[in-house]
């Protein structure tokens, strides 16, 4: 038989381990604050020991948080071994007690006293008409409940028997209906201060999203995301950037159900740029050894300069320096410099080996004075120095496509726009070389949703069997479906008729199935030496068999006395009665004519006396 319930929590399934370490309670780990942004950067991942209190399963745990080195499974739960269950007994790789240690059901089916029922995992795998206890849907009816003989069932579950608040003995336990119930926060029922099943109140964990309530505390904690990186853009000299978390709360809503919002905090980040080096330094070449001296003085005593080009970050941007640094030099007497050069102005930067080369070079005259045959001649030159540009995010090829994503991104089951995306290459210049960058480009896309499942279906109540007579062995019954199913986008219902016979299978054999006809009394059978006897006539039943109305015959009998003085033929103590001779009430024949004398005594005249009120021969 196969029953289901809408309120547990635990799964005892046979053959099916219930892995459940990397699911999430929904509550935070710590209170969290989301009111105060965090201004620093996130710290790094850490991965904590497993322990027998973190939620997850982990180490050589068998179910979350038990089994193994840990505290024994209640059932339902996972194992490996029998050590792994409170009850010390594991069947396929399921905690069951001792009832269900032997017993196989299907790998949607879990056992409770021995009896395979419809699996669930929580409140929502069963149907209204019955409970999700210790991993099977138990009718609330008690239909197929067999208690103790000190026991009696409330909604499906075996609880001691009470009649009074003063017959529970167990700590917490109320007398309900005649059973010694304890209100917990895994019976499959709502009770105690539960705002939901098995959640809500002082004692229970919060419910989830869509669960009723009272106030905000019945629902979760708000969880937050970590900080994301400081997103600085592309500047390298950039102090101040952004990095953003997502927070989620819940809340009772006016439905008085647990509802869940989502919204996206930014915050500002900072960082120290001043003096970083934003570009490579450039050294320029040493100019000519120039005089020292007056103009006019051909002097040996010169100096030479040439100039260093950095580039540092200032004030949130990057920033070119020029110093100029100045050496010592010996000056040869001819051609030496009598007096100061005099330079033009530096040409545009160019002479670049490609689109992304970086170092070039510029030019510019300068006019020299110098000595030569004792005089001060000018001598113009041509100045070259190194030079830079910049051609960071320069193009230098065509970008390219890869193929479009799969359409994804939907607003729920039944949305059907959605988006996708491609990686897009692009070729540009980064630190004077050709390199690739890529990007995400995204568009909408569609898909239709018609027909697809939306939501748990519902079955209403079957109808009473029909069948085509008293005798009939087997029936029909129906009951209505209503699916949950998209349509044009969004979520609809549709209903649909289900027929069932196995149902209403019946054994009528026996049953009656029309009126009792009865026969004619028989003789009095009257026992020798007693007063009585049984007599028996016929009676005619009609009942089912193997599906049709039949004739059963059988005989009754009933007691019955033979009257004093009626005729009769035994033996006596006074010879065999002829046809004519008299029977006393016990049977015991003589003859002779009726007397007056005493009686009392019973049996045949012996010694004179007369016996039963008739004459001694």
């Amino acid at each position: 038989m196969i029953a289901c319930n809408v309120e547990d929590s635990g799964v005892n399934r046979p053959g099916v381990g219930n892995d459940v370490g990397d699911l999430d309670s929904g509550q935070p780990d710590a209170d969290l604050d989301v009111g105060q942004p965090d201004l620093g950067e996130p710290d790094a991942d850490t991965e904590p020991a497993p322990s027998c209190d973190d939620g997850v399963q982990n180490g050589d745990e068998s179910a979350v948080d038990c089994g193994g080195a840990c505290a024994p499974c209640a059932l339902g739960e996972s194992c490996g071994e029998a050590t792994d269950c409170e009850s010390g007994f594991c069947t396929e790789n399921v905690c069951v007690d001792e009832s269900c240690a032997d017993v196989a059901c299907a790998d949607d089916e879990a056992c409770y006293r021995a009896v395979c029922y419809l699996a669930c995992e929580d409140a929502d795998g069963c149907d209204p008409s019955s409970r999700c206890y210790q991993g099977s849907c138990l009718p609330l009816d008690c239909s197929t409940a067999e208690c103790a003989a000190s026991e009696t069932c409330y909604r499906g579950v075996c609880y001691g028997a009470c009649t009074g608040d003063e017959g529970c003995s167990e700590e917490g336990a109320e007398c309900v209906e005649g059973s010694c119930v304890v209100p917990t926060c895994d019976d499959g029922l709502q009770n105690g201060d539960e705002t939901d099943i098995d959640c809500g109140g002082s004692e229970c964990d919060a419910c989830a999203p869509g669960k009723m309530c009272e106030a905000g505390e019945d629902c979760q904690e708000p969880l937050a995301t970590p900080w994301s990186d400081c997103d600085f853009g592309e500047s390298a000299c950039a102090e101040v950037g952004t990095q953003t978390r997502t927070v989620t709360t819940y809340s009772c809503g006016d439905a008085m159900t647990c509802e869940v919002n989502e919204a996206v905090e930014t915050q500002e980040c900072t960082r120290q740029t001043d003096d970083l080096e934003c570009g490579e330094t450039v050294i320029g070449e040493w100019g000519a050894c120039q005089g020292a001296g007056e103009q006019g003085v051909c002097t040996t005593e010169g100096e030479r300069r040439r100039v260093i080009t950095s580039y540092v970050c200032a004030e949130g941007g990057c920033e070119v320096v020029e110093e100029e640094e100045f050496e010592a030099c010996v000056l040869d007497t001819d051609a030496q410099a009598c007096g100061a050069p005099e330079t033009g102005e530096w040409s545009a930067c160019g002479g670049f080996d490609s689109v992304c080369d970086q170092d070039g070079t510029r030019s510019r005259t300068v006019t020299y004075f110098e000595c030569d045959g004792g005089e001060c001649n000018e001598r113009v030159d041509t100045e070259t120095e190194s030079c830079l540009r910049a051609t960071t995010g320069v193009s230098c090829g065509d970008e390219t496509y890869g193929d479009w994503s799969a359409c994804e991104g939907f607003s729920g089951v039944c949305g059907q726009t959605g988006t996708q995306s491609r990686t897009v290459t692009y070729r540009e210049c980064n630190g004077g070389e050709c390199s690739t960058r890529t990007a995400t480009e995204s568009q909408t896309c569609t898909r239709n949703t018609d027909g697809t499942t939306c939501g748990s279906f519902t079955n209403g109540d079957w109808s009473s069997c029909s069948y085509a007579n008293e005798c009939s062995t087997s029936g029909s019954r129906t009951r209505t479906v209503t699916y949950r199913e998209c349509s044009g986008g969004s979520c609809s219902t549709r209903t649909a008729t289900e027929t069932d016979t196995a149902g209403c299978a019946r054994n009528t054999d026996g049953t009656s199935c029309g009126s009792t006809s009865y026969g004619s009394w028989g003789q009095c059978l009257v026992f020798a030496g007693t007063c009585g006897g049984n007599e028996a006539r016929s009676v005619t039943y009609r009942r089912c068999s193997n599906g049709s109305c039949s004739n059963v015959t059988e005989t009754e009998t009933r007691p019955c006395t033979r009257p004093v003085g009626s005729p009769c033929s035994c033996d006596g103590a006074l010879g065999t009665c002829a046809s004519s001779g008299i029977c006393d009430c016990r049977g015991t024949c003589f003859e002779g004519a009726p007397c007056t004398g005493p009686s009392g005594m019973g049996g045949c005249c012996s010694g004179g006396r007369c016996l039963e009120g008739f004459l001694c021969p």
